[in-house]
């Protein structure tokens, strides 16, 4: 009997414990996993020793990143010099942004109105050449010529009207001003499409480079500023006419200062300007821009390879953020029974990239802030926990990205599917059915509970009371006394 007392009470401590026990926490809980073959992947870098800041006799100089136009070096980048025949930058970028390369033009009286003792291509009043000419004389023989002559043929082709030819040339100013502007070049000021000098014409180091950033961006510059050589005739003798580069930093021929990884290059000199070089490299992908102002006498070749080797080595151009990817997933409360609950969240915006020191790359830190208003009070700091319904495409948060606690940027995350929050305990059904359908919700145990507790006590109980029953026949059955 006592065990059979034993055995009653070890039930009944079980059921009652087991009645405590939340529903649902028997379930097998899904573990809350990254994909990490779509997260975001950052090339991460060895750290290569810095160059130390060299010393340059250029007044002002930069180097800046193409696709950002971030500022990687620079010396009083921002100081008002005369950029001199490097002006012909933008000139080419006008010339092949509003003209047609097969454009036929006539050579005008324009060629008349130079200084003598300025560069020249060698047209001839009268003669007829095509645009992709004029820009191969402007830029490879640095002729004032050409560009005399390529700004009347654009100023009067943009205006639409037949403008003579000192408005014309006024109106191409206009024009360069304006384009300047638009690429961000605010210190600047252009009264002439060839550089010649004239106090009212300068601009910046700065300046320049994102001048030059903005012409290589146009696929017909890219090409015309690499030429170094190009063959022609005279307009009225028919002899040869050879346009040679004298660049030393993209033409071989100069093998002390040819650098390997040039694209294109444009000097410039006056005696108010000095030697001036806005030239673009490439290295491993990664592409930039220098501009050095009034350096000494042939030291423009040397100290803009060292910008450029300075940039290459110490930075790196890396895309960070790509549209679509998948960053996190993460638990959705409250939802049907037949959803697993598990949701992905993807970057919803553009693909985004920045420069950086390549000793940063790796030190890149990620981390999504979500929106408060969504989340479930079941969340932890431990699991975050988003409450049902989601929509497709509804922004869950932002991805934040730093470096050393400074933010880069931050960017919308969302969700890749929808997510339905779980029916009421009883639906009514429609007007033409009589029934109603309960809900898909989880069982609920508690009133077997109950009902089996209620009735092992009354067994137990039940038992107790034989037992004592038969304890008092036992004690008070009849005894005979003897008097």
């Amino acid at each position: 009997m006592k065990n059979l007392h034993k055995f009653l009470r070890n039930i009944i401590v079980l059921t009652l414990a087991a009645s405590f026990i939340p529903a649902g926490q028997a379930v097998a809980r899904i573990e809350h996993n990254i994909d990490m073959d779509n997260e975001i992947i950052m090339e991460v870098i060895p750290s290569s020793q810095e160059q130390g800041l060299f010393e340059l006799t250029a007044e002002g100089a930069v180097v800046i990143e193409q696709n950002t136009g971030k500022v990687l070096f620079g010396k009083q980048q921002n100081q008002r010099l005369y950029p001199a025949s490097t002006t012909k930058i933008l000139t080419a970028l006008l010339a092949v942004e509003y003209g047609d390369l097969d454009d036929i033009i006539t050579v005008g009286e324009e060629v008349q109105m130079l200084a003598w003792d300025g560069s020249k291509a060698g047209l001839e009043e009268g003669e007829v050449i095509t645009l992709q000419n004029l820009v191969y004389g402007l830029l490879i023989n640095s002729g004032n010529d050409a560009a005399n002559t390529i700004a009347v043929h654009i100023a009067r082709k943009v205006s639409g009207e037949s403008l003579d030819t000192q408005e014309a040339l006024d109106y191409f100013g206009g024009l360069m001003n304006q384009r300047a502007r638009e690429a961000g070049a605010k210190n600047s000021h252009f009264v002439n499409p060839h550089g010649y000098h004239d106090p009212l014409h300068y601009s910046t180091p700065y300046d320049m480079a994102l001048i030059g950033r903005a012409a290589m961006e146009n696929e017909l510059f890219c090409e015309a500023i690499s030429v170094t050589f190009v063959k022609t005739a005279f307009w009225t003798s028919k002899l040869p006419r050879f346009w040679v580069s004298k660049n030393k930093l993209i033409n071989e021929k100069f093998s002390e200062c040819y650098y390997e990884n040039a694209v294109g290059s444009k000097t410039g000199y006056t005696a108010k300007a000095g030697h001036c070089l806005v030239s673009f490299a490439s290295k491993n992908g990664q592409n930039l821009v220098t501009a050095v102002m009034k350096t000494e006498s042939g030291e423009q070749w040397a100290e803009t390879r060292g910008l450029f080797e300075y940039g290459f080595d110490n930075y790196k151009y890396v895309n960070i953020l790509k549209q679509g990817t998948i960053v996190d997933r993460l638990m959705v409360d409250n939802c049907t029974s037949d959803d697993s609950g598990s949701l992905a969240v993807e970057i919803s915006a553009e693909d985004w990239g920045d420069v950086l020191q390549k000793k940063d790359i790796g030190q890149i830190k990620q981390d999504i802030v979500w929106d408060p208003s969504l989340l479930s009070e079941n969340s932890t700091d431990d699991m975050n926990l988003l409450e049902a319904p989601i929509n497709k495409g509804q922004k869950v948060g932002e991805l934040r990205l730093t470096l050393h606690g400074r933010e880069l940027i931050r960017v919308p995350v969302t969700a890749v599917r929808s997510v339905k929050r779980k029916k009421a305990a009883v639906e009514i059904l429609t007007p033409d059915q009589t029934a109603v359908k309960e809900s898909p919700a989880k069982f609920n145990w508690s009133p077997l509970v109950t009902a089996v507790i209620a009735v092992i006590i009354i067994m137990w109980v039940t038992i107790l009371l034989i037992q004592r029953k038969k304890q008092r026949r036992r004690y008070f059955s009849p005894r005979r006394y003897w008097w």
